[in-house]
């Protein structure tokens, strides 16, 4: 190490350093955690009186574009999910849903295709088909089946 002008090594500039370092280390992180991107509100299941269709609804929001999901599954296979999108920002955003249904060890993802929501406005999506892992499962679905299901920008 090279001395200084009061004659003391480099213990001072390297306890400097590690001190930068630290508080380096602690905003970045902090920058990191205060991007995490946000989580989904939790998904609610109704089970229709009839026992023909299980409900899965919940919102979310992501860069500044929220909305609402509904997530249906009948017993004939059939699903479908309808969801809106609210852009607060002045730019158009594209958003979709993605609904991801798991039961035992299986799993499904469905979701709507893309749509633009000009800035300020409010647009609904929805999309529909038939699976037939569902209507195989069908009653595993309504007795532990859960349903995460996301608002996807871009």
């Amino acid at each position: 190490m090279r001395l200084d002008n009061t004659r003391y090594a480099g213990p001072i500039r390297t306890r400097r350093g590690l001190a930068l370092l630290i508080a380096s280390g602690a905003a970045l992180g902090s920058l990191l955690l205060g991007t995490v991107p946000a989580q989904a509100n939790d998904t609610t299941k109704q089970v229709a009186a009839d026992g023909q269709s299980v409900t899965f609804a919940t919102s979310d929001s992501s860069r500044g574009v929220s909305g609402n999901v509904t997530f249906v599954v009948n017993a004939d296979g059939n699903w479908s999910v309808e969801g809106t999108g609210n852009n607060s920002h002045l730019l158009v955003r594209t958003f979709h849903w993605t609904c991801d249904l798991t039961w035992d060890a299986a799993s499904v993802t469905h979701a709507t295709g893309k749509k633009a929501v000009p800035g300020k406005k409010t647009r609904t999506i929805s999309s529909a088909a038939y699976d037939p892992d569902i209507q195989a499962d069908f009653v595993d679905i309504v007795d532990h089946g859960r349903a995460d299901c996301d608002i996807v920008i871009g």
